[in-house]
C-alpha cells in the first residue's frame, strides 16, 4: 500500500522524469542528425531527402547527415532505424512503399510499419507516370492499351523493383484494362530509366519521367495519382480514364523509431514546415515531379494504416506471391 511518503517520491521522481525529457528535447539538437535513405542513389527519394537534410542542417543548427542504407527493397534501411535509439539522431525517410507495400511483400521483414516507427511528418506527394520511349507508336494511354492486347505479354514495362509502387501500379493498371504486360524489375530507378531511353524497354512507370519527359526522351500517358500533374496539365489521370482505382498515392516521410520524445518530435515538425514553407524548396521539390504535401505525425500514421490496407487488397486480387 502507499502510504503518503511514497506518493510524494512517485510524483518527485515523475517530475524528475518529465524534467528530463524536456530539457533533453529543449537541447536537441546538440549532434549531427543522421538521414538514413534505404535507396540506392539516384532516385527521387534520395534527391528529396537531400534536399530537405540541407534545409534541416541550416535550421537546427546541427549537421543533417545522409546514410544511403539500400538494399532488399528498402528494408535493410528501415530495419537499421526502427533498432535505432528513439533519441531523435537516427531518422528514415521512407517511401510509401516501404511502409505500406514492403510489409505485404517481404516474409521476413523484421520491422512492423504500425509498431516500431514514431510518424514524424509526410514531406512530399510525388506523381508517377506511365510512359513511353518516344518512338513506341501509342500516343495515348488507350493506343497503348489496344497495343498490349493485340499482343499479349510482349509489351514491358520497367520499375525501380518488384513490390514497388511502380510494380503494384502496373499490376492494378494491367487487370484494370485487361492489356497483359510483362513486368519488368530493375535494381533502381537509374538503370530503369536509362533502358527506356535506349528503347531496351518500351513502358516504365516512375516519377522520374518527369524529367525525361521534358526533354523529349518519352512521352507521358497517365499518372496514377489522384489529381491531374502541375507541370504536365495535358496529363490526364487513371481515374479520369475510367479505373477509379487508383486512389493511393506515392508519398515521402520522415520516421523515427518508436518511442521518441514528442517535444522532439514537435521540433522536427516544425523544422520540417519550415522548411517546406520556403518558396526555392517546394520549387526545386516540384522540379522532381513532387508536390509539396505536409502532413503531421499523426496524420502520416493514419496514411501508413490506410495505404497498407490499399496495398494489401491489390496484392490480394492480383494473386501476388513474392518470395
Amino acid at each position: 500500500m502507499l502510504n503518503f511518503k511514497n506518493v510524494l517520491l512517485l510524483a518527485g521522481g515523475l517530475a524528475a522524469f518529465l524534467h528530463g525529457h524536456s530539457v533533453m528535447a529543449q537541447a536537441y539538437p546538440n549532434k549531427p542528425v543522421h538521414m538514413v535513405i534505404p535507396f540506392a542513389a539516384g532516385g527521387r527519394v534520395e534527391a528529396v531527402g537531400r534536399m530537405v537534410c540541407d534545409a534541416l542542417s541550416k535550421d537546427l543548427g546541427q549537421p543533417c547527415v545522409i546514410d544511403i542504407k539500400a538494399g532488399a527493397g528498402g528494408a535493410i534501411g528501415a530495419e537499421h532505424v526502427a533498432r535505432a535509439k528513439p533519441d531523435g539522431y537516427t531518422l528514415l525517410l521512407a517511401s510509401a512503399g516501404i511502409m505500406a507495400i514492403l510489409p505485404h511483400v517481404q516474409k521476413k521483414i523484421n520491422y512492423d510499419p504500425r509498431k516500431d516507427f514514431t510518424a514524424v511528418s509526410r514531406l512530399v506527394v510525388g506523381f508517377t507516370y506511365i510512359g513511353v520511349n518516344k518512338d513506341v507508336k501509342a500516343k495515348t494511354f488507350v493506343e497503348l492499351v489496344a497495343m498490349a492486347r493485340e499482343k499479349p505479354g510482349t509489351v514491358g514495362y520497367a520499375t525501380s523493383g518488384i513490390g514497388t509502387y511502380g510494380h503494384l501500379a502496373g499490376e492494378l493498371m494491367t487487370q484494370a484494362a485487361s492489356a497483359p504486360m510483362i513486368h519488368v524489375p530493375y535494381k533502381g530507378t537509374g538503370a530503369a530509366t536509362a533502358d527506356i531511353l535506349a528503347g531496351h524497354v518500351p513502358v516504365m512507370i516512375a516519377g522520374e519521367l518527369g524529367d525525361l519527359a521534358k526533354s523529349g526522351g518519352v512521352r507521358i500517358l497517365a499518372t496514377t495519382n489522384q489529381v491531374r500533374p502541375p507541370d504536365f496539365p495535358g496529363v490526364p489521370t487513371m481515374k479520369e480514364l475510367g479505373y477509379p482505382q487508383f486512389v493511393a498515392d506515392s508519398w515521402i516521410g520522415l520516421f523515427g523509431p518508436a518511442g521518441m520524445d514528442p517535444a522532439i518530435v514537435d521540433k522536427l515538425n516544425a523544422s520540417i514546415s519550415r522548411t517546406l514553407a520556403n518558396p526555392d524548396i517546394a520549387s526545386k521539390i516540384r522540379g522532381l515531379g513532387s508536390d509539396v504535401a505536409f502532413v503531421d505525425g499523426p496524420g502520416l500514421a493514419k496514411q501508413v494504416g490506410i495505404d497498407l490496407d490499399i496495398f494489401g487488397g491489390i496484392i490480394q486480387k492480383a494473386g501476388l506471391k513474392f518470395e
